[in-house]
């Protein structure tokens, strides 16, 4: 297959995702791989929303060091989970500008109405994860890393 295909795949597999396992660099340990449970997004363009509090750990890591990757799954439940889709997208991942905020919120929402009962909260914003790069994995042997923007660049179809 080519890398716009996997392209494409990838930006499906992101359009269809509701959680996925962001990874961020720790703070204590410091530099070690920290991977925690999150719900997501998709902002329209590929890049992956998620809405997350101050509170939280990877919060502390991102506002420190914005350098993540996000692992998204296909998530059919039937399916054996290693020869199911996935990608893995890496890259900076920051808060949303204000500008921009309401756009996000209502995106999220949009795939998240359960989040109603704490998007509002002050400790929550958004975040988007900007991919440079993209791990796209399309079950046994079907592999390839996508360029972020040839990723950015394709329709999800």
């Amino acid at each position: 297959m080519s890398g716009d295909s996997h392209a494409s795949l990838a930006r499906r597999l992101v359009q269809q995702a509701r959680c996925g396992s962001l990874a961020t660099l720790a703070l204590d340990p410091a530099g070690f791989p920290f991977a925690s449970l999150v719900a997501v997004a998709d902002d329209g363009q590929g890049c992956p929303l998620m809405v997350i509090s101050t509170l939280a750990e990877h919060t502390r890591h991102l506002l420190a060091d914005p350098r993540a990757s996000l692992l998204l799954w296909d998530e059919d439940p039937g399916a054996d989970p290693l020869a199911a889709g996935r990608v893995t997208l890496v890259g900076p991942c920051q808060p949303v500008e204000d500008r921009e905020v309401p756009q996000a919120r209502q995106r999220f929402l949009e795939a998240h109405p359960e989040a109603k009962i704490y998007v509002d909260f002050a400790d929550f914003r958004p975040y988007r994860l900007s991919p440079e790069a993209v791990r796209f994995v399309g079950g046994f042997g079907r592999m390839s890393w996508v360029d972020g923007a040839a990723y950015r660049a394709v329709s999800a179809g």
